[in-house]
């Protein structure tokens, strides 16, 4: 039995109805992108449904879709290389975007 058959068959076996949606390269860009929106506060987390604002985090999604596009190149499709290239576009631009000032989800130090 492979890896993969036992995990889909662990989720069967519990009567989980939520089924994970397929692995692909389109879902990780995606996914990364979604998590770079949230630490940018634009859209609320999920399951707190609150906005905060983690400009490190944001920095740290914005680099993994920098990596991925490095580690990838010459081996995407065209599609993919066009959305690699979009969300990029988008969350950087969002990011410049951002205020030097206001509430983050960091702590504060005292002055």
């Amino acid at each position: 039995m492979s890896p993969t058959e036992g995990d889909g068959d662990h989720l069967a076996r519990n009567g989980d109805s939520m089924q994970a949606p397929p692995a692909t390269f389109d879902f990780l860009l995606h996914t990364l992108f979604t998590q770079a929106l949230m630490a940018l506060g634009r859209i609320p987390n999920p399951i707190t449904k609150q906005s905060t604002r983690n400009v490190a985090a944001a920095q740290h999604f914005i680099d993994m879709l920098a990596l991925l596009e490095q580690k990838t190149t010459g081996n995407l499709t065209t599609d993919e290389k066009r959305l690699l290239e979009e969300i990029q576009h988008q969350v950087r631009l969002f990011f410049v975007s951002e205020p030097e000032s206001g509430p983050a989800s960091s702590p504060s130090t005292p002055e």
